[in-house]
């Protein structure tokens, strides 16, 4: 059974395919193509190896046809909204509060921005 695929028939991130994270996040960093996850699993892996940044780092849940959902990574490097604000037309914050990642993220594909690779932040900073 082969990967899944999001809406596009991009297929997300995998260490066999796409190389180190950290070479995967820095090819798209500051690109006009989006990094893809699939659910949970590379979420810990960032933060185990210090690559998320708490109250910068943002991440992108897919909801195709749908506006994508917007958190930022809080200090408990949970995921958090403060409400659904203005939507444009692909991405909105989603309802208000405190989501588990785990949950949040299962079986879903998503991309994160404001990362740390090599000590230093992302280019969205």
């Amino acid at each position: 059974m082969g990967l899944e695929t999001d809406v596009f028939g991009a297929e997300p991130y995998s260490p066999k395919r796409n190389g180190s994270l950290e070479d995967y996040l820095r090819k798209y960093n500051g690109s006009m193509a989006d990094n893809l996850f699939f659910g949970s699993k590379y979420f810990f892996v960032m933060k185990d190896k210090g690559l998320l940044i708490p109250n910068a780092s943002f991440v992108r849940v897919d909801k195709s046809p749908l506006p994508d959902d917007a958190y930022f990574v809080n200090s408990d490097f949970l995921l958090e909204s403060r409400g659904t604000g203005e939507p444009n037309m692909s991405c909105m914050g989603a309802q208000k509060g405190v989501y588990d990642p785990k949950k949040a993220l299962k079986g879903k594909f998503w991309s994160i921005y404001g990362f740390r690779i090599s000590g230093k932040k992302s280019e969205y900073f």
